[in-house]
């Protein structure tokens, strides 16, 4: 995934989640989950669970090229 396709993943994320696109960032590049986690609901943690804990849906997660591409794997519009 290049750098723009990136920024506008977070960018979605982001408001999603109701944090900023910076604050997010920062979460991300330190691999901190637990603050990632505590923002969601618990049908979210739960998802953010399973999705972690699949190799398979991770090793494809980290090959897609887009946040479109991203959304259509984890069974997005």
């Amino acid at each position: 995934m290049n750098n723009e396709s990136f920024d506008k993943l977070v960018d979605a994320a982001s408001k999603k989640l109701g944090t900023s696109p910076e604050k997010l960032r920062e979460t991300l590049v330190n691999d901190d989950i637990k603050a990632l986690s505590a923002r969601l609901s618990k049908q979210d943690k739960a998802r953010l669970r399973a999705i972690l804990a699949d190799e398979q849906l991770m090793a494809r997660l980290k090959a897609a090229s887009s946040p479109e591409e991203l959304a259509k794997i984890l069974g997005g519009k």
